[in-house]
């Protein structure tokens, strides 16, 4: 009986072992890639196409009361809500999977960017979602932005874009294979007795 005891003991111990060990590998290999030395993007052919801004005022009041005294102070804070489109290219010096991300230079209330790429692929970002993968086929890529949000700070439009400090970072090369490549060698896999329209089953 003893002996029983033992065996299920050093049976649970070795179960619990085994499954603080399988979490910390869990998670030693799924960690979420962080970007480590990010660089500024390289830019050029920026354009301003389209732009609105708006100001916005927030009334804050505020009472306090000390036995027989009261006293009320009221504030003002000027929101600058805006939103513009710009159109510019990123220029890289190798093809791959890449960080694209923001770290924004000034306060903003709320800011968001939708980043469309010239092959159908968008990217969105945000104050709370500050970075995205993107894989980047040619050299250089033309960009579509739609940017809004709102500022303590009444800015131009390009003052906003250099403040928003959209970076880029290298995360692997692309493989030697394209996705493309892949599908037909899996079709001629399938398919291998099939030659000019006439099938031999």
């Amino acid at each position: 009986m003893e002996r029983q005891s033992l065996l299920v003991s050093l049976l649970v111990v070795t179960l619990i072992v085994n499954v603080v060990l399988g979490i910390e590998l869990y998670y030693t290999l799924h960690k979420p890639s962080q970007p480590s030395g990010s660089v500024p993007l390289n830019i050029s052919q920026l354009q301003i196409l389209t732009n609105t801004t708006t100001t916005i005022t927030q009334t804050a009041t505020k009472t306090v009361t000390v036995t027989s005294n009261s006293s009320q102070t009221t504030s003002q804070s000027k929101l600058y809500s805006f939103s513009f489109k710009v159109k510019f290219k990123i220029h890289v010096n190798e093809k791959g999977v890449y960080i694209i991300g923001i770290k924004p230079n000034i306060t903003f209330n709320s800011l968001y960017v939708l980043l469309y790429f010239e092959d159908g692929k968008s990217v969105s970002l945000s104050l709370n979602n500050t970075y995205s993968n993107i894989t980047l086929k040619d050299n250089e890529v033309e960009v579509t932005a739609y940017i809004f949000g709102s500022t303590y700070e009444n800015l131009t439009p390009s003052q906003i874009f250099e403040d928003l400090g959209l970076y880029l970072h290298f995360v692997s090369p692309l493989s030697s294979e394209s996705d493309d490549l892949i599908l037909l060698a899996n079709y001629y896999r399938i398919n291998p007795l099939c030659e000019d329209f006439m099938c031999y089953a």
